[in-house]
């Protein structure tokens, strides 16, 4: 029995707030049957992040035309050394500082898919209508959620969110070393109804990861695409959005009834708790709206605990009274 025939819908929505979409995607079928998807998210405002982005996906999708018998892996790390280079090369000619952009990479074989990014456009895997695997993002706070110096619902308001350690763009990473792309070492293994999903963080910044599994399931490539922008868009579409929905199928999987759903499961199926979720997503949309774009690769900066800092304060203070104690001292001993 042959593989179900892999069927796709992208969807790009400037957003309620931005005035350009500096988002990118580019998709086609290549010469040996395989499917090439790619998300770029541009950053550095108008006259950058729009022309980084459309590079990217320019550069990607040629070179991962070339040479089709060669190992997905490798064509995909190519693309995207290649496409920093092209970014980076633009921006000297140009004279344009803080060009950049994130992207999110898939070639789908059959039932293989290839993945490779860099930075936080992700790529997820849903089946039966829950979310099984997804990227990990190029950030400074999924560090710290990595290192367990902060939880990951602390993420989406801690001060350094947004902080990209890698893009497109940029000659290093915040760590000093190289730009280097991160291809997912074994591909992801499709069943029949199985949907992979590319979007960029005007996507997955205002849902949860359960979230989406349920807003795809049962639901057509084009159906599924044009749901979750919507719920972006409801929910403050503060950023630009684009989401390219693939599935095993003409559909993607109803849940399992059989199939004990966990804690946000279950309560995404509560309307109230549905409508609560969408409200202080709203609001929290106004505060991230004024941190405008994604920050550029930086330095990491040293995690304290939070109560060194007084300590500090007050050891400083301690010797600061020590020394005037022994200045006055001595003073008043020649004044004697």
């Amino acid at each position: 029995m042959s593989f179900p025939t892999l069927r796709y819908h992208i969807e790009s929505d400037v957003g309620r707030v931005r005035v350009n979409n500096e988002d990118s995607y580019a998709s086609a079928w290549l010469a040996d049957g395989s499917l090439f998807l790619v998300v770029a998210d541009g950053m550095g405002g108008h006259e950058a992040g729009e022309v980084a982005s459309g590079l990217a996906v320019q550069v990607i999708e040629e070179v991962m035309s070339r040479e089709p018998e060669r190992d997905p892996r490798a064509r995909i790390f190519e693309a995207l050394i290649e496409a920093n280079r092209a970014i980076r090369e633009e921006g000297r000619r140009s004279k344009v500082r803080g060009m950049g952009t994130t992207s999110v990479v898939a070639l789908c074989a059959e039932d293989r898919v290839y993945v490779g990014l860099v930075g936080d456009s992700r790529c997820y895997h849903v089946r039966r209508g829950r979310q099984i695997w997804r990227t990990s993002d190029h950030t400074r706070v999924q560090d710290l959620i990595d290192s367990g110096t902060i939880g990951a619902e602390d993420a989406r308001v801690h001060p350094e969110a947004g902080m990209l350690t890698r893009a497109l763009g940029h000659e290093r990473m915040a760590d000093g070393r190289p730009l280097e792309p991160d291809v997912i070492a074994e591909p992801l293994v499709l069943e029949p109804d199985d949907a992979i999903i590319l979007c960029s963080d005007g996507l997955h910044d205002l849902m949860e990861d359960w979230e989406l599994g349920g807003l795809v399931a049962g639901k057509t490539p084009v159906e599924a695409a044009r749901a979750l922008v919507e719920v972006a868009r409801d929910r403050g579409g503060h950023d630009n959005i684009t989401v390219a929905v693939v599935v095993a199928g003409a559909a993607c999987a109803a849940p399992d009834p059989d199939e004990e759903p966990d804690e946000h499961t279950a309560a995404s199926l509560d309307e109230d708790t549905e409508r609560e979720i969408a409200a202080a997503a709203r609001e929290a949309g106004a505060s991230w709206e004024d941190e405008g774009e994604p920050r550029a690769p930086s330095p990491p900066s040293s995690s304290r605990p939070k109560w060194l800092l007084p300590v500090m304060v007050l050891l400083f203070l301690s010797v600061l009274v020590v020394v005037v104690i022994a200045i006055a001292g001595v003073v008043g001993f020649y004044l004697v």
